[in-house]
């Protein structure tokens, strides 16, 4: 294959792709605004047929080897295209990629740290004492004794150097779990980032669904962000050993160097990898990387190449994310990332209130509102899966996860036919200013009313009359069409989307 280009060549795409960004959403908004007057949304008789909205849908799958039996997995294998999940599903993922071939599995292992004594762990060990060196490279220390708080308790983890830990291993900087059993990994060395390369890929792509001959086509990495979260609160030492400075554990100093010179860099190289892998791998497949990046965003995923999917856990959500300008940022990092091949993967969790402000929609409104986000701030191949649970085994799996609403959209909605732009704004009855998003699509229009402020709430009595561009039909969760209509009410925290002639 070509070689890869260089870390500045690839800033330099980037900043033209920024450079680019206000002039191209300007000509995209007025374009919209004709569209939405003038492109035909309802003003005349319905075409025969719609090309359909070809939308990309994925989930997470984690369930037992038992599974959620042949009815569900059709229904996996008829609507998504990418799972996430992990090799214990065994004929489940074999029956899922024989209804639909082109389907992509990727695999669970956390990015940022692993369990102590786990396989992995001893599989550090192993490669480590392979090149003569110490498994604790792949970790990071505590300098000094300290003490701190993870989920309410108080632990005490001894320090190395400068600290009462009789081995190194003892000081290793825990997250998450009061029980210390997950320690965090050390990239910052070429040795470290490469035994922890070759561990990711022997428990992932290397290996088979237990029982079958079927290799996963990708890792999906948990809590994979720009920074490190779930360190704990601080009260006593909390030196970092690794770092130049030794400054505090989740300091800004230690977040830099833990992206800038160890996990950014390594997912680099880790995607680098991948991207020969049909050259490698057992079954002679490409292989892909997903990183959980949550709702935390940096440019520098895309400057930096570090995956091929950037899995947004629980974004994004009319409720749950405020902010009236979070849709354009929504809609900036899906087109900057798209520009660079990566695809952006949104899995809202469809709030349905915002505690302890007043106020609550029902589940279906709620899904309809985070598919009307997507929809507004897609790109060609983003992905999208209505996070009501992980579990496909689990009692209403089908209605927490899919609505008729969704069905409808990828057969009568059509292409998108512009970006998306602010249809209207104000000030509700309560006295919040609101903004309306919109986007045009060949055969309706999506519209989104996302909280404003951290501290708005989702009540009635937000409700605001939007004053359509023609005469519309709602569409309802259920996927019940509604009858045409120039007026919608919005009230805050919602989505709408509606449908032109018929």
């Amino acid at each position: 294959m070509p070689p890869r280009s260089s870390t500045a060549a690839r800033s330099n795409r980037l900043a033209a792709v920024l450079r680019g960004a206000a002039q191209a959403r300007a000509a995209a908004l007025r374009g919209a605004l004709l569209l939405g007057a003038a492109a035909g949304i309802g003003l005349g008789p319905a075409p025969a047929a719609f090309a359909q909205a070809d939308l990309h849908h994925a989930l997470v799958y984690y369930t037992g080897a038992i599974g959620p039996g042949p009815q569900v997995n059709s229904l996996v294998a008829e609507r998504y295209s990418v799972g996430i999940t992990g090799l214990e599903i065994a004929q489940n993922a074999r029956s899922i990629k024989d209804q639909n071939p082109d389907f992509q599995w990727f695999v669970y292992n956390s990015g940022t740290d692993n369990y102590l004594q786990s396989e992995e762990d001893l599989l550090l060990a192993a490669l480590a004492a392979q090149r003569g060196v110490d498994v604790e490279i792949a970790y990071i220390h505590f300098y000094d004794d300290t003490r701190l708080t993870l989920q309410g308790q108080t632990v005490f983890i001894p320090g190395w150097g400068g600290g009462s830990a009789a081995t190194m291993a003892e000081a290793r900087v825990p997250v998450y779990f009061s029980n210390l059993s997950r320690r965090v990994a050390n990239f910052s060395t070429p040795v470290a980032r490469q035994i922890h390369k070759e561990a990711f890929l022997a428990l992932s792509v290397d290996r088979t669904f237990a029982g079958t001959t079927l290799h996963p086509d990708g890792i999906f990495l948990d809590n994979s962000a720009h920074q490190l979260y779930n360190t704990g609160q601080i009260l006593e030492g909390g030196r970092v050993l690794e770092v130049p400075g030794m400054p505090l554990i989740g300091s800004s100093a230690f977040q830099t160097w833990h992206w800038e010179t160890g996990f950014g860099p390594f997912l680099t190289a880790l995607k680098d990898t991948l991207e020969t892998s049909a050259s490698w791998s057992a079954d002679g497949k490409r292989k892909f990387l997903m990183n959980n990046v949550a709702n935390v965003w940096s440019d520098s995923y895309v400057s930096r190449d570090v995956a091929d999917i950037l899995f947004m856990e629980f974004q994004y959500d009319p409720v749950r994310n405020p902010d009236s300008d979070t849709v354009q940022r929504a809609w900036d990092r899906d087109r900057l990332a798209a520009a660079a091949g990566i695809r952006s993967f949104y899995a809202p969790a469809m709030k349905r209130t915002a505690p302890p402000y007043p106020g609550e929609i029902t589940y279906g409104e709620a899904l309809l509102g985070s598919l009307a986000w997507h929809l507004t701030t897609r790109t060609e191949q983003s992905l999208l899966f209505l996070f009501g649970t992980s579990n496909p085994a689990a009692a209403g799996w089908d209605t927490l996860t899919w609505r008729g609403c969704v069905d409808v959209v990828e057969d009568q909605l059509g292409a998108v036919a512009g970006d998306p732009y602010i249809f209207t704004q104000g000030t509700d009855p309560t006295g919040k200013n609101y903004k309306v998003w919109a986007r045009p699509y060949d055969n309706g229009l999506v519209l989104l009313r996302n909280r404003g402020r951290w501290d708005e709430g989702i009540e009635p009595e937000t409700a605001v009359s939007v004053t359509l561009p023609a005469s519309l039909h709602p569409l309802a969760p259920s996927g019940d069409i509604g009858p045409p209509t120039t007026t919608l009410s919005m009230r805050n925290g919602t989505g709408a989307i509606l449908l032109g002639a018929r």
